[in-house]
């Protein structure tokens, strides 16, 4: 805008001369030149200025898909390759899968009014799930391991649905376990919908096709071959609209890592140095010959002299810094944000917590891990991949299991996943009998922290209490309905536990 526009348009300065505004690098007006007492309507964030235009470079609103086309390969590359190196990113992603997966993985309970048809069920599902892939030694929960795994390093899992001969039991379908860098579009790929990475979509953003990856015989030509999407499981969490691939979890902590990883090698390096200098000799009179040889072996224990003129000195140690630990730990809690992971958890290190930051801290990442269950298994309000497993199980099943033959239409699914511990077991059971007693809660809300249901609840009951009766043995107190009255003093060890984190603290 020239000085005569500007002056025409009455635009001034403080000083009511004409206000000109600086061209942009695209040509435009920069409105980040106004003073503030003239945007009416501004943001400081959109401001592009000379100190922080470095930063915001590559600043952009192109669609996600364009960037997993540019991007993907190297940043999932990054992370596998991190996440081998570094072990506490290999740590946080083996600890996610921990507490996901538990030990054995996810238990199925059938609910429906048919009890022949529930059992059958649930019975086949416990024989396939044993080994569900074409690897008979890799497990159901060994594979939902891996999967979690790759949402940290891939953000995605992939598998094929095939039908294996050799498999033992009455249902041959087993998964066919892909790495998700084998998902790629053909080089000349034409195709009807469009294709991103592999993953060909119609008009809806619906997957229609998958290009997988199948190397010949010779190991060297590589072909693509086309899935059905009713024959592949392709998982990802969805970031963004319109997303067709998902990329990894630890995308954000990459450059955290290999920042700190880097700084540990130079301050292991400064200090290593240090060390190495056992003692030098320098001379402050420029007369004094230079001695030869430069340097000689200074036996341990015994004392030396130095020639004329010659002054001994050592060098002091100033790595690592003071404020290393702190420093480390902060890049650390950082890093493990990346994946809602509290610090405590990341680095296995409770020392300076008590039992309320403990649990405090945990809340979120707890809440982190049912979302990331219940995606994988599903649940009255969504369909997860267990679901549709179970559902390919049953439909084999049919043919050599009659009770599954005429499924009941009140049947549901019911996944109950290992709970990770809590921090103190009695004070969450009896902080959950007050809440009870009080009415400050109900069944349904403390069943429900747990992934569960009143009618589930009651239907595990009477299935536990019938077990007990045609096995003859006596039912437990609270099978009965016989209660505990022993109380149990919430603040009991909490003063000594404050008191020992502050300890630790200083």
């Amino acid at each position: 805008m020239t000085a005569a526009i500007a002056q025409k348009s009455r635009i001034v300065d403080a000083q009511g001369d004409p206000f000109v505004r600086a061209a942009g690098p695209d040509g435009g007006p920069r409105y980040e030149t106004l003073p503030n007492w003239m945007a009416n309507r501004h943001w400081e964030a959109a401001e592009t200025s000379r100190l922080n235009e470095a930063h915001w470079t590559y600043d952009s609103e192109a669609p996600i898909n364009d960037w997993l086309v540019d991007h993907l390969w190297k940043i999932r590359a990054r992370a596998i390759y991190e996440s081998r190196q570094n072990g506490f990113l290999a740590g946080i992603a083996n600890t996610l899968a921990d507490d996901v997966v538990g030990p054995d993985g996810p238990q199925l309970e059938v609910q429906s009014g048919n009890k022949a048809y529930n059992e059958a069920k649930e019975s086949v599902w416990r024989e396939w799930f044993k080994s569900p892939t074409t690897r008979a030694n890799v497990s159901g929960a060994a594979t939902l391991r891996l999967w979690v795994r790759n949402f940290a390093r891939c953000g995605e899992f992939l598998s094929r649905i095939i039908t294996d001969p050799a498999a033992s039991g009455p249902v041959k379908m087993r998964l066919w376990l892909t790495p998700a860098r084998d998902l790629a579009t053909p080089a000349g790929h034409v195709a009807g919908g469009k294709t991103v990475l592999g993953v060909e979509l119609d008009r809806y953003d619906r997957p229609v096709r998958y290009w997988i990856a199948e190397t010949a015989a010779d190991g060297i030509s590589t072909t693509y071959a086309p899935w059905p999407p009713d024959l592949v499981i392709h998982e990802f969490v969805l970031e963004e609209e319109q997303q067709a691939r998902g990329y990894p979890w630890l995308t954000t902590a990459l450059q955290p890592s290999a920042d700190l990883r880097d700084y540990d090698d130079q301050v292991q390096d400064a200090a290593r140095q240090m060390a190495d200098q056992a003692s030098l000799l320098y001379c402050e009179n420029p007369d004094e010959p230079w001695l030869s040889p430069e340097s000689t072996t200074i036996e341990r224990r015994t004392i030396k002299t130095a020639p004329p003129g010659w002054k001994p000195f050592q060098l002091q140690a100033s790595q690592p810094p003071v404020q290393y630990p702190q420093y480390k730990q902060e890049r650390q809690a950082e890093i493990a944000r990346a994946i809602n992971m509290p610090l405590m958890i990341a680095r296995l290190d409770s020392a300076r917590h008590n039992y309320s930051s403990a649990r405090f801290d945990g809340q979120g990442y707890a809440r982190f891990v049912a979302f990331i269950q219940l995606f994988l298994s599903g649940s009255p309000k969504s369909v997860g991949t267990l679901d549709r497993l179970v559902d390919e199980v049953e439909r084999e099943a049919r043919f050599s299991v009659p009770a599954l033959r005429d499924p009941p239409p009140d049947a549901r699914n019911h996944w109950t996943w290992p709970a990770r511990p809590h921090v103190d077991p009695g004070k969450e059971a009896t902080a959950s009998k007050i809440r009870l007693e009080t009415g400050q809660s109900t069944l349904s809300d403390e069943l429900a922290e747990r992934g569960r249901t009143v009618d589930v609840h009651l239907a595990t009951l009477k299935r536990d209490r019938e077990a007990f009766e045609a096995a003859g043995q006596p039912m437990p107190a609270w099978m009965r309905g016989e209660t505990d009255d022993t109380e149990v003093d919430l603040d009991e060890d909490d003063d000594a536990e404050n008191a020992k984190a502050a300890s630790n603290h200083e």
